[in-house]
Protein backbone atom coordinates (compact mmCIF):
# COMPACT_ATOMS: atom_id res chain seq x y z
CA UNK A 1 0.00 0.00 0.00
CA UNK A 2 2.87 2.36 0.82
CA UNK A 3 4.43 1.59 -2.56
CA UNK A 4 1.14 2.47 -4.24
CA UNK A 5 0.79 5.78 -2.37
CA UNK A 6 4.33 6.77 -3.33
CA UNK A 7 3.78 5.72 -6.95
CA UNK A 8 0.69 7.97 -7.06
CA UNK A 9 2.94 10.94 -6.31
CA UNK A 10 2.13 11.60 -2.65
CA UNK A 11 4.59 12.44 0.08
CA UNK A 12 4.57 9.67 2.66
CA UNK A 13 5.89 9.39 6.21
CA UNK A 14 6.04 5.87 7.62
CA UNK A 15 6.50 4.08 10.90
CA UNK A 16 6.66 0.35 11.61
CA UNK A 17 8.35 -1.88 14.19
CA UNK A 18 9.86 -3.75 11.20
CA UNK A 19 12.89 -1.58 10.45
CA UNK A 20 13.67 -3.47 7.23
CA UNK A 21 10.24 -2.55 5.82
CA UNK A 22 10.81 1.09 6.78
CA UNK A 23 14.28 1.13 5.20
CA UNK A 24 12.84 -0.29 1.99
CA UNK A 25 10.23 2.45 1.78
CA UNK A 26 12.77 5.14 2.60
CA UNK A 27 14.68 3.86 -0.42
CA UNK A 28 11.56 4.55 -2.49
CA UNK A 29 11.28 8.11 -1.22
CA UNK A 30 9.33 7.88 2.04
CA UNK A 31 10.34 9.65 5.24
CA UNK A 32 10.71 7.65 8.46
CA UNK A 33 9.89 8.50 12.07
CA UNK A 34 10.63 7.04 15.50
CA UNK A 35 7.03 6.39 16.59
CA UNK A 36 3.45 6.37 15.38
CA UNK A 37 2.74 9.80 16.90
CA UNK A 38 5.45 11.41 14.75
CA UNK A 39 4.06 9.79 11.60
CA UNK A 40 0.67 11.50 11.89
CA UNK A 41 -0.24 13.87 9.04
CA UNK A 42 -3.48 15.40 7.69
CA UNK A 43 -4.42 11.89 6.53
CA UNK A 44 -2.96 8.98 8.50
CA UNK A 45 -3.45 5.33 7.58
CA UNK A 46 -3.06 2.33 9.87
CA UNK A 47 -2.62 -1.02 8.13
CA UNK A 48 -1.93 -3.78 10.67
CA UNK A 49 -2.95 -7.41 11.30
CA UNK A 50 -5.57 -7.04 14.04
CA UNK A 51 -7.23 -4.89 16.69
CA UNK A 52 -4.43 -5.69 19.15
CA UNK A 53 -1.76 -3.99 17.03
CA UNK A 54 -4.06 -1.11 16.04
CA UNK A 55 -4.97 -0.25 19.62
CA UNK A 56 -1.28 -0.21 20.50
CA UNK A 57 -0.35 1.90 17.46
CA UNK A 58 -3.17 4.40 17.98
CA UNK A 59 -3.92 4.42 21.72
CA UNK A 60 -0.59 3.26 23.18
CA UNK A 61 2.33 5.33 24.39
CA UNK A 62 3.47 7.65 21.56
CA UNK A 63 0.52 6.35 19.53
CA UNK A 64 -1.13 8.12 16.64
CA UNK A 65 -3.90 9.54 18.83
CA UNK A 66 -1.39 11.75 20.63
CA UNK A 67 -0.49 13.39 17.32
CA UNK A 68 -4.00 13.80 15.96
CA UNK A 69 -5.41 17.32 16.06
CA UNK A 70 -8.86 18.66 15.26
CA UNK A 71 -9.63 18.35 11.55
CA UNK A 72 -7.18 15.54 10.88
CA UNK A 73 -8.25 12.10 9.61
CA UNK A 74 -7.28 8.55 10.57
CA UNK A 75 -8.16 5.77 8.14
CA UNK A 76 -7.87 2.27 9.56
CA UNK A 77 -7.50 -0.35 6.82
CA UNK A 78 -6.36 -3.05 9.24
CA UNK A 79 -7.86 -6.43 10.08
CA UNK A 80 -9.80 -4.96 12.99
CA UNK A 81 -13.26 -5.80 14.30
CA UNK A 82 -16.35 -3.55 14.47
CA UNK A 83 -15.92 -2.93 18.22
CA UNK A 84 -12.41 -1.58 17.69
CA UNK A 85 -13.75 0.73 14.97
CA UNK A 86 -16.46 2.02 17.30
CA UNK A 87 -13.90 2.65 20.06
CA UNK A 88 -11.51 4.53 17.78
CA UNK A 89 -14.38 6.57 16.34
CA UNK A 90 -15.34 7.66 19.86
CA UNK A 91 -11.78 8.46 20.94
CA UNK A 92 -11.03 10.50 17.81
CA UNK A 93 -14.36 12.28 18.13
CA UNK A 94 -13.25 13.54 21.53
CA UNK A 95 -10.40 15.35 19.74
CA UNK A 96 -12.66 16.50 16.88
CA UNK A 97 -10.65 14.37 14.50
CA UNK A 98 -12.25 12.09 11.89
CA UNK A 99 -12.09 8.31 12.09
CA UNK A 100 -12.77 6.27 8.96
CA UNK A 101 -13.00 2.49 9.19
CA UNK A 102 -12.03 0.66 6.03
CA UNK A 103 -11.03 -2.61 4.40
CA UNK A 104 -9.01 -3.59 1.34
CA UNK A 105 -10.42 -6.00 -1.27
CA UNK A 106 -7.97 -7.40 -3.83
CA UNK A 107 -8.97 -9.77 -6.63
CA UNK A 108 -5.69 -11.66 -6.89
CA UNK A 109 -2.46 -11.83 -4.93
CA UNK A 110 -2.40 -8.58 -2.87
CA UNK A 111 1.37 -8.14 -3.23
CA UNK A 112 0.89 -8.04 -7.01
CA UNK A 113 -2.34 -6.11 -7.56
CA UNK A 114 -2.17 -3.49 -4.78
CA UNK A 115 1.05 -1.80 -5.98
CA UNK A 116 -0.61 -1.52 -9.40
CA UNK A 117 -3.72 0.08 -7.91
CA UNK A 118 -5.95 -2.79 -9.07
CA UNK A 119 -7.96 -3.17 -5.88
CA UNK A 120 -10.95 -1.73 -4.05
CA UNK A 121 -11.29 -0.01 -0.70
CA UNK A 122 -14.46 0.02 1.37
CA UNK A 123 -14.76 2.85 3.90
CA UNK A 124 -17.47 3.97 6.31
CA UNK A 125 -18.75 7.26 7.69
CA UNK A 126 -21.03 10.18 6.92
CA UNK A 127 -20.70 11.29 3.29
CA UNK A 128 -19.74 14.89 4.04
CA UNK A 129 -17.08 13.71 6.49
CA UNK A 130 -15.44 10.99 4.41
CA UNK A 131 -15.67 12.61 0.96
CA UNK A 132 -12.14 14.16 1.01
CA UNK A 133 -10.60 10.86 2.12
CA UNK A 134 -12.62 8.98 -0.52
CA UNK A 135 -11.17 11.21 -3.25
CA UNK A 136 -7.63 10.61 -1.95
CA UNK A 137 -8.16 6.85 -1.79
CA UNK A 138 -9.63 6.84 -5.30
CA UNK A 139 -6.35 8.20 -6.62
CA UNK A 140 -4.68 5.13 -5.09
CA UNK A 141 -7.30 2.39 -5.50
CA UNK A 142 -9.45 1.62 -8.52
CA UNK A 143 -12.76 1.66 -6.66
CA UNK A 144 -13.83 3.22 -3.36
CA UNK A 145 -17.11 2.02 -1.88
CA UNK A 146 -18.60 4.12 0.93
CA UNK A 147 -20.90 2.84 3.68
CA UNK A 148 -22.82 4.95 6.23
CA UNK A 149 -21.00 3.92 9.46
CA UNK A 150 -17.26 3.58 10.30
CA UNK A 151 -17.68 0.04 11.71
CA UNK A 152 -19.63 -1.36 8.76
CA UNK A 153 -16.65 -2.15 6.47
CA UNK A 154 -15.17 -4.27 9.27
CA UNK A 155 -18.42 -6.19 9.83
CA UNK A 156 -19.01 -6.73 6.11
CA UNK A 157 -15.43 -7.95 5.49
CA UNK A 158 -15.80 -10.50 8.30
CA UNK A 159 -19.14 -11.58 6.79
CA UNK A 160 -17.41 -12.18 3.44
CA UNK A 161 -14.80 -14.37 5.15
CA UNK A 162 -17.55 -16.35 6.94
CA UNK A 163 -19.20 -17.03 3.58
CA UNK A 164 -15.99 -17.99 1.78
CA UNK A 165 -14.50 -20.20 4.48
CA UNK A 166 -17.72 -22.10 5.18
CA UNK A 167 -18.07 -22.71 1.43
CA UNK A 168 -14.49 -24.02 1.27
CA UNK A 169 -15.17 -26.47 4.10
CA UNK A 170 -18.33 -27.97 2.63
CA UNK A 171 -16.74 -28.13 -0.83
CA UNK A 172 -13.75 -30.07 0.55
CA UNK A 173 -16.22 -32.43 2.24
CA UNK A 174 -18.25 -32.90 -0.95
CA UNK A 175 -15.14 -33.59 -3.04
CA UNK A 176 -13.95 -36.16 -0.49
CA UNK A 177 -17.39 -37.82 -0.51
CA UNK A 178 -17.49 -38.01 -4.31
CA UNK A 179 -13.88 -39.21 -4.61
CA UNK A 180 -14.46 -41.99 -2.08
CA UNK A 181 -17.23 -43.31 -4.37
CA UNK A 182 -15.01 -43.20 -7.46
CA UNK A 183 -16.57 -40.08 -8.98
CA UNK A 184 -14.36 -37.35 -10.46
CA UNK A 185 -15.21 -34.00 -8.79
CA UNK A 186 -14.17 -32.22 -12.00
CA UNK A 187 -17.01 -34.03 -13.77
CA UNK A 188 -19.33 -32.77 -11.03
CA UNK A 189 -18.06 -29.23 -11.72
CA UNK A 190 -18.90 -29.66 -15.42
CA UNK A 191 -22.39 -30.82 -14.43
CA UNK A 192 -22.90 -27.71 -12.31
CA UNK A 193 -21.72 -25.49 -15.14
CA UNK A 194 -23.90 -27.29 -17.69
CA UNK A 195 -27.06 -27.21 -15.60
CA UNK A 196 -26.67 -23.50 -14.93
CA UNK A 197 -25.89 -23.82 -11.21
CA UNK A 198 -23.42 -20.97 -11.50
CA UNK A 199 -23.25 -20.07 -7.80
CA UNK A 200 -22.37 -23.64 -6.80
CA UNK A 201 -20.03 -23.98 -9.78
CA UNK A 202 -18.13 -20.85 -8.77
CA UNK A 203 -17.60 -22.17 -5.24
CA UNK A 204 -16.41 -25.54 -6.56
CA UNK A 205 -14.09 -23.89 -9.07
CA UNK A 206 -12.57 -21.64 -6.40
CA UNK A 207 -11.79 -24.69 -4.27
CA UNK A 208 -10.28 -26.56 -7.21
CA UNK A 209 -7.98 -23.63 -8.02
CA UNK A 210 -6.65 -23.77 -4.45
CA UNK A 211 -3.02 -24.50 -5.35
CA UNK A 212 -2.09 -20.86 -5.90
CA UNK A 213 -0.89 -18.00 -3.74
CA UNK A 214 -4.09 -15.95 -3.91
CA UNK A 215 -6.38 -15.35 -0.99
CA UNK A 216 -5.80 -14.93 2.71
CA UNK A 217 -4.05 -17.51 4.85
CA UNK A 218 -5.98 -19.80 7.19
CA UNK A 219 -4.54 -17.85 10.13
CA UNK A 220 -6.29 -14.70 8.83
CA UNK A 221 -9.68 -16.33 8.30
CA UNK A 222 -9.37 -17.97 11.73
CA UNK A 223 -8.87 -14.52 13.26
CA UNK A 224 -11.99 -13.22 11.49
CA UNK A 225 -14.05 -16.16 12.74
CA UNK A 226 -12.87 -15.53 16.29
CA UNK A 227 -13.88 -11.88 15.95
CA UNK A 228 -17.31 -12.87 14.63
CA UNK A 229 -17.88 -15.34 17.47
CA UNK A 230 -16.68 -12.87 20.11
CA UNK A 231 -19.21 -10.31 18.84
CA UNK A 232 -21.93 -12.98 18.79
CA UNK A 233 -21.13 -13.85 22.41
CA UNK A 234 -21.54 -10.20 23.43
CA UNK A 235 -24.85 -10.10 21.58
CA UNK A 236 -25.86 -13.39 23.27
CA UNK A 237 -26.58 -14.73 19.79
CA UNK A 238 -25.97 -18.36 18.77
CA UNK A 239 -23.88 -19.06 15.66
CA UNK A 240 -23.75 -22.87 15.53
CA UNK A 241 -22.52 -23.18 11.95
CA UNK A 242 -19.76 -20.59 12.38
CA UNK A 243 -18.74 -22.30 15.64
CA UNK A 244 -18.41 -25.67 13.89
CA UNK A 245 -16.47 -24.10 11.00
CA UNK A 246 -14.14 -22.48 13.51
CA UNK A 247 -13.47 -25.87 15.12
CA UNK A 248 -12.56 -27.27 11.70
CA UNK A 249 -10.17 -24.33 11.29
CA UNK A 250 -8.70 -25.27 14.69
CA UNK A 251 -8.03 -28.74 13.28
CA UNK A 252 -6.21 -27.20 10.33
CA UNK A 253 -4.10 -25.05 12.65
CA UNK A 254 -3.30 -28.07 14.81
CA UNK A 255 -1.69 -29.88 11.86
CA UNK A 256 0.29 -26.85 10.71
CA UNK A 257 -1.80 -25.46 7.85
CA UNK A 258 -1.90 -21.84 9.09
CA UNK A 259 -0.02 -20.33 6.16
CA UNK A 260 -1.98 -22.08 3.40
CA UNK A 261 -4.83 -20.15 1.82
CA UNK A 262 -8.22 -21.25 3.07
CA UNK A 263 -9.22 -23.55 0.13
CA UNK A 264 -5.80 -25.24 0.13
CA UNK A 265 -5.83 -25.66 3.90
CA UNK A 266 -9.27 -27.28 3.85
CA UNK A 267 -8.28 -29.54 0.96
CA UNK A 268 -5.19 -30.79 2.81
CA UNK A 269 -7.10 -31.17 6.08
CA UNK A 270 -9.80 -33.32 4.47
CA UNK A 271 -7.15 -35.49 2.84
CA UNK A 272 -5.84 -36.16 6.35
CA UNK A 273 -9.17 -36.85 8.05
CA UNK A 274 -10.80 -38.85 5.22
CA UNK A 275 -7.76 -40.59 3.74
CA UNK A 276 -8.86 -39.56 0.23
CA UNK A 277 -6.44 -38.12 -2.32
CA UNK A 278 -8.01 -34.86 -3.52
CA UNK A 279 -5.40 -34.14 -6.19
CA UNK A 280 -8.02 -35.20 -8.73
CA UNK A 281 -10.14 -32.29 -7.45
CA UNK A 282 -7.58 -29.64 -8.36
CA UNK A 283 -7.13 -27.64 -11.55
CA UNK A 284 -4.42 -25.17 -12.57
CA UNK A 285 -5.20 -21.57 -11.73
CA UNK A 286 -4.45 -19.07 -14.46
CA UNK A 287 -2.89 -15.85 -13.27
CA UNK A 288 -5.69 -13.31 -13.30
CA UNK A 289 -4.87 -9.77 -14.29
CA UNK A 290 -7.72 -7.53 -13.13
CA UNK A 291 -9.25 -5.36 -15.79
CA UNK A 292 -8.22 -1.72 -15.76
CA UNK A 293 -11.20 0.53 -15.14
CA UNK A 294 -11.80 4.19 -14.61
CA UNK A 295 -11.49 5.10 -10.91
CA UNK A 296 -14.86 5.50 -9.26
CA UNK A 297 -16.46 6.24 -5.90
CA UNK A 298 -19.68 4.46 -4.97
CA UNK A 299 -21.91 5.47 -2.07
CA UNK A 300 -24.15 2.74 -0.64
CA UNK A 301 -26.91 3.18 1.91
CA UNK A 302 -27.08 6.97 1.76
Amino acid sequence: MAERILAAGYKLTVYDIDSAAVDYLVGLGALSTNCAREAVRDITITLLPSSVEVRQAVLGENGALAGLEAGRTLIDLSGTDPDCARELSERLGEKRATFIGGTIHANGAPAVVIPKGQFAVVIGGEKATIEPAAKFLNSVAQTVICLPEPWMPKAFKIAIILYATTNNIITAEICSWLTAQGADPKLFLKLLQTTGSQASASRMEEFMKRNNNDGGALSNSYKDFRQALDIAAKLEMPMPLASMANQIQEMGRAVGLQRFNSPAAMGKLYELITGEDLSIAAVPAKKKIPESREPKIIYLGE
